[in-house]
């Protein structure tokens, strides 16, 4: 005699089904995951899958369009030649150095201006909201807009800032017209670009720093600036390194700003990485893969600043 074998969702005592609120926990388990799969879906579209396939392009010999019907355009494998290349490429590394330059320069003065508009413009009343409205409002406006404007005050003989320099005596400065100059005007337009939108982020760090430690502080009589240096700076310490790390890679990003204030001139003393990334890869023929060799480098260079700046803030708290 063979005992019968109780079938999925039974047993010898008959039928049971699932209880509902177990079926309802499963559910409100998998609820979340369902929701995220529109955002998950848009970044493996439009990043995970770009990055990989920038990543296999730079190991190929190959333009931005392939024809199959056209031998010529096919891609052809050379391997590490494309980064190896690099090493040889002058006007590579000239915008990579001229890169490094601006990021060490601009983000800097950058955190310092928004930090000051921070500690100006965080009291929470009507009027500094509507001053921190107008302050963050060029973080809204497009970079290349904000070039074409900038552009207009640094003109060299109708230019706003030179008429306001020849008030006070001064001499026009050619300030797009001379190398050294329309580097400074580049700095200038982009902290002037940025500042509004890191300013709101250290006045969110400012607001969670607790009134108490600044109470005790002004009864033990410590001056302003000893509130700010030990109290202030080492609590805003991981705003501070969110800062430094959003300012970093915009600055290594740095694109539009360039093409619509210098346009990479006077010569080509204001090519950052990006425009010279793009250049090689839609005005050379042949040379995607080399191009895709220098995003590669490019994001290697940002991964690791973000590592270290990341790991440098986590030792300091």
């Amino acid at each position: 005699m063979t005992a019968a074998i109780p079938q999925q969702g039974s047993s010898a005592l008959g039928f049971h089904p699932v209880p509902k609120g177990r079926r309802n926990s499963l559910f409100n388990l998998g609820w979340p995951y369902l929701l995220m799969l529109p955002t998950i879906a848009l970044l493996v579209t439009f990043t995970l899958y770009p990055l990989v396939q920038g990543l296999m392009m730079a190991f190929f010999k190959r333009g931005v369009v392939v024809v199959p019907q056209v031998p010529s355009t096919l891609p052809q494998y050379v391997g590490f030649d494309n980064f190896l290349g690099l090493l040889s490429d002058a006007d590579f590394q000239t915008s990579l150095v001229k890169t490094l330059v601006f990021v060490v320069i601009a983000v800097p003065l950058n955190i310092v201006a928004s930090l000051a508009l921070a500690l100006l413009l965080s009291p929470q009343t009507r009027f500094f909201a509507v001053i921190r409205t107008i302050v963050f409002f060029p973080s809204m406006i497009s970079l290349l807009i904000i070039g074409v404007s900038w552009r207009w005050l640094f003109g060299l003989n109708n230019g706003l800032v030179n008429y306001l320099l020849s008030l006070a005596g001064i001499a026009p400065v050619p300030w797009l017209e001379q190398d050294t100059m329309a580097q400074i005007a580049m700095i200038i337009a982009w902290v002037w670009a940025q500042a509004g939108f890191n300013m709101m982020i250290f006045i969110a760090g400012l607001t969670a720093i607790s009134a108490d430690y600044y109470e005790a502080a002004s009864i033990d009589g410590t001056s302003k600036w000893r509130q700010f240096t030990h109290i202030t700076l080492p609590l805003l310490r991981p705003t501070m390194a969110v800062v430094l790390v959003l300012s970093s890679i915009e600055a290594f990003k740095v694109y539009e700003l360039v093409v619509s204030l210098t346009g990479g001139g006077p010569g080509k003393a204001t090519v950052y990485l990006i425009q010279t990334i793009y250049d090689t890869a839609f005005q050379k023929p042949m040379q995607a893969g080399v191009a895709a060799a220098q995003s590669m480098i490019l994001f290697a260079i940002l991964l690791l600043l973000t590592i270290v700046q990341l790991r440098l803030s986590r030792s300091q708290t």
